[in-house]
């Protein structure tokens, strides 16, 4: 077992289990949405597994993608990249003002723009933020009509218009902290 190659999952798994349940139980304290059987901190148990899973995913597939896509990336330390994640911070606690949907939606994507413009832009990065947005939305729309959890101002199927916002947002961020990671491991 090479350690180093299982380290990169490991810190996506604790990022998302932990910095992704806390920012969910945020939505949940603020009155974004709500659990049928929470266990701690207003949300279900499953939650921290299925923020790992997502952080997992959406890091090590940004890592994995990019030689198909041709995207030259830079490759800045993971301290460098965690900074970003103050990026995908400022979405869910935009996420959770008590600004209208449309709003919400408008300064999501400014939001968006701007990190996108910071984090080196270009078509690839566009394309997987799109293919996240669109796979998260489709996942939340999916555990909210079996019951798992609920948005308490659903907009179209269960879920708010600003939420793919979310997941363009957690796109880059988490995306580039797993380059990070892989590089950086990589090279170890």
């Amino acid at each position: 077992m090479n350690i180093r190659k299982e380290l990169p999952i490991i810190w996506l798994f604790l990022l998302g289990s932990i910095i992704g349940t806390a920012m969910d139980a945020w939505f949940v304290y603020g009155g974004i949405e709500r659990y049928p059987s929470p266990v701690l901190f207003g949300v279900a148990w499953w939650v921290p597994l299925l923020f790992g899973a997502a952080a997992i995913t959406i890091g090590y597939s940004h890592a994995l993608v990019d030689p198909l896509l041709q995207h030259r990336r830079r490759h800045p330390h993971p301290l460098v990249t965690s900074g970003e994640l103050l990026w995908l911070v400022l979405a869910y606690t935009i996420g959770v003002s008590i600004l209208n949907t449309l709003a919400k939606v408008g300064l999501l994507l400014v939001i968006y723009l701007n990190f996108w413009v910071i984090a080196g832009s270009g078509w690839q990065n566009l394309l997987l933020s799109l293919v996240t947005a669109i796979t998260g939305t489709l996942v939340e729309m999916i555990l909210v009509t079996v019951g798992m959890f609920s948005y308490l101002h659903p907009d179209f199927i269960g879920v708010p218009y600003w939420l793919p916002c979310i997941y363009l947002c957690a796109s880059l961020a988490v995306g580039d902290f797993g380059r990070s990671l892989l590089i950086f491991f990589r090279e170890r």
